[in-house]
C-alpha cells in the first residue's frame, strides 16, 4: 500500500521553518550593501567644502572686522608707547644735564674769586696752586672757559653791558670781559660778561 505525503488542509498553515533560521530576514529583505570607503569620502570632503551659509558668512565678516579694530587699537596703543618711552628718555636726560649745570654754575663764583685773588697776588705760590688744581677740576668735568675778548658779539655767549665807540676795532667786537663765560660741551653754563665796539 502506498503511502503519499498527505498535503496540509489548510493552505494558510506554514510549513515550519527549518532550525536556525528563525527572525532571519529573507534572501530579498537582507541589509543594505555599506558605502564603499572612497564614496563615504568623497561625501564627506563635499560636505566640508559646503559654501558658508549666509548667516556664518555675516558672523565671519563681524569677527573680521572686530579682528581689524582691535589690531589697530594695538598699534595705535604701541605708538603711544613707542613715544611716551621716547619722550622719558629725553626729559630724563634734559633733567639730568639741567641738574649738573646747575650744580656746576653755582660754583663758578668760587672761580672768579680764585681768578681776582691770583690778579692781586700773582706770585702767590699757594694761589698758583689752587688755581691750576680748579682748571685741572674743571677739565676733566668737560667744562671750559669762554675765549671772549677780541671775538665778534654773539648773544648766545655773550652778555654785553657795555658799548663803546672805538675806531680801531671792527664793529661789534668784545673790547673787555668783566666775567668770563664757562660752557660744557655745547650748553653755555653762563654767559660772559662783556663790553661791545661801536
Amino acid at each position: 500500500m502506498q503511502t503519499t505525503e498527505k498535503e496540509p488542509e489548510n493552505k494558510d498553515e506554514q510549513i515550519p521553518e527549518e532550525p536556525g533560521t528563525q527572525g532571519r530576514p529573507e534572501a530579498a529583505e537582507q541589509s543594505e550593501p555599506q558605502e564603499k570607503p572612497d564614496a563615504k569620502a568623497e561625501k564627506e570632503k563635499k560636505e566640508k567644502e559646503k559654501k558658508p551659509s549666509h548667516r556664518e558668512q555675516k558672523e565671519l565678516e563681524s569677527l573680521r572686522a572686530k579682528l581689524d579694530e582691535k589690531n589697530d587699537q594695538y598699534l595705535r596703543l604701541y605708538a603711544e608707547y613707542e613715544n611716551f618711552r621716547k619722550r622719558s628718555e629725553k626729559e630724563k636726560a634734559e633733567s639730568y644735564t639741567a641738574a649738573y649745570a646747575d650744580a656746576l654754575t653755582a660754583f663758578l663764583p668760587l672761580l672768579d674769586s680764585m681768578a681776582q685773588a691770583l690778579q692781586f697776588a700773582p706770585d702767590d705760590k699757594g694761589i698758583q696752586a689752587l688755581v691750576k688744581q680748579q682748571n685741572d677740576i674743571l677739565a676733566k668735568l668737560g667744562i671750559t672757559e669762554m675765549q671772549s675778548d677780541g671775538a665778534t658779539f654773539d648773544p648766545n655767549f655773550h652778555n654785553a653791558i657795555m658799548h663803546e665807540e672805538n675806531p680801531d676795532v671792527g664793529e661789534n667786537v668784545v673790547v673787555q670781559t668783566f666775567q668770563k663765560g664757562y660752557m660744557r660741551g655745547e650748553k653755555v653754563l653762563r654767559h660772559a660778561m662783556v663790553k661791545v665796539a661801536n
